[in-house]
């Protein structure tokens, strides 16, 4: 009786360690990258009250007969099943579909991995996670990561855990490999400019075939420099003495454009007013703000000459003025470009991800992130799209996969466990007191 006693209690006791891992579950229904947590119980070790017997000639085996002493909670393990994801709308937020962990920086190496992709950008561009501060890890744009191991710079007491194994290191030292990629903190860069030297411009339109012989027309094209600043060139068209014979100079009042100059200067027509040659001339720029000298290939394909009045203009070129960083986007590939006001991107790093031999031997230490624990093994570094690494989805984050019928289930099972155990003890209360009442 006073074993069934002790037994009792420790079905009391696990039971409220299920109930209390349920709950913990249900609590965090609505946490972003959550992953629930199993119970694994196990029963205690049996008294044998008779150790049975092998089988003879004569008689046959006895089993032997054992009774339980209870149970206990073997493992709590977390269940890294695929969570729903959930639109956001948000370019910085990104999900992974798949496997694998971003990586966060505390500020003083010690890494945290996590499947929480709320993410923003601090007054200094710093892309960090949301519920922390804590810097989200990446790659420079140059470097292609190959999977592997990186070590931190130097080894303390709390990077320990992301040191290799020396003799590891010592068998491979003598393998040529490419090295581990290195990790910095993902940054967009907040004030910055770009431009775009015009390299190639279209003219189009018409130049009046009833123009007489040295009549002229003027048109203004707009050129940008590599530091985006716009210069107008004047493209003035003289007619010639034969038929369908031009020629043109090019000339600017810009105070920064000090000589501006093209490599031919006449075009002609068929007799249908279609280009005959002089469809492309290339215009050099020397220029006095700091820029360098510029080359612009001019294509005149677009012109025409009609019985029409002279009317020449622009009518597309690749510069683009100068811009500022106005947003940012991830790709699928977790590439980071930040977005300009005039139209230009630029890539400014690439999320890295992090994968583990064991993921559930990774340490839960709160803020929806997790650190490398004694049976997770070392952090494999990659990217999203290589092997073991899911795809990154921006504008998404990854829900908890709490489900709630499972979930429900298990604190019925839990409650009934409870309940039946605590019945248990009350019999064998009533079962001591019927023998103390014996001697009355």
């Amino acid at each position: 009786m006073i074993r069934s006693f002790y037994s009792a209690v420790t079905g009391l006791a696990g039971n409220q360690t299920y109930t209390d891992v349920v709950a913990n579950n249900l609590a965090n229904i609505n946490t972003v990258g959550f992953h629930r947590s199993r119970v694994d119980i196990e029963t205690l070790i049996s008294h044998l009250k008779r150790s049975g017997t092998p089988p003879t000639e004569a008689l046959g085996g006895i089993n032997a007969s054992q009774v339980g002493a209870g149970m206990s909670i073997g493992s709590i393990s977390k269940i890294f099943t695929q969570g729903s994801l959930q639109e956001t709308g948000r370019p910085m937020d990104v999900a992974i579909d798949g496997d694998g962990f971003m990586i966060v920086d505390d500020g003083t190496r010690t890494r945290a991995f996590t499947r929480d992709g709320q993410l923003q950008m601090d007054v200094d561009g710093n892309l960090v996670q949301s519920v922390t501060g804590y810097k989200v890890m990446g790659y420079a744009p140059a470097d292609k990561p190959g999977q592997g191991t990186e070590a931190p710079a130097a080894a303390g007491a709390a990077d320990a855990l992301y040191a290799p194994d020396a003799a590891a290191a010592a068998a491979g030292a003598d393998k040529a490999a490419t090295p581990p990629p290195k990790l910095q903190a993902l940054r967009i860069p907040v004030g910055d400019k770009q431009a775009v030297a015009t390299a190639n411009l279209k003219v189009a339109g018409n130049l009046d075939v009833l123009t007489a012989a040295a009549g002229t027309t003027t048109s203004t094209v707009a050129v940008y420099d590599s530091v985006g600043e716009q210069h107008n060139i004047s493209l003035t068209f003289k007619r010639g003495t034969l038929p369908g014979s031009w020629t043109w100079q090019p000339t600017s009042t810009d105070k920064s454009v000090a000589s501006v100059t093209a490599d031919t200067a006449a075009v002609e027509f068929d007799a249908n007013g279609g280009l005959k040659s002089g469809g492309a001339s290339v215009l050099t720029l020397q220029l006095s703000n700091g820029s360098a000298a510029q080359s612009v290939a001019l294509d005149f394909s677009g012109v025409s000459q009609l019985a029409q009045p002279s009317a020449v203009s622009e009518s597309e070129q690749d510069g683009m003025p100068q811009g500022t960083v106005t947003s940012m986007k991830f790709d699928g590939e977790g590439k980071l470009y930040a977005l300009y006001s005039n139209g230009l991107s630029k890539e400014v790093g690439q999320l890295a991800l992090a994968n583990f031999v064991n993921p559930g031997g990774l340490l839960d230490v709160g803020e929806n992130n997790l650190r490398p624990w004694l049976n997770s093994g070392e952090q494999q570094l990659g990217r999203a799209g290589d092997d073991n690494f899911g795809m990154i989805l921006p504008g998404n984050v990854e829900g908890s996969n709490v489900d709630l019928s499972t979930e429900f289930t298990q604190l019925i099972l839990a409650r009934r466990g409870f309940q039946a155990n605590s019945r248990v003890v009350t019999t064998s209360d009533e079962m001591i007191q019927e023998l103390l009442n014996m001697k009355r």
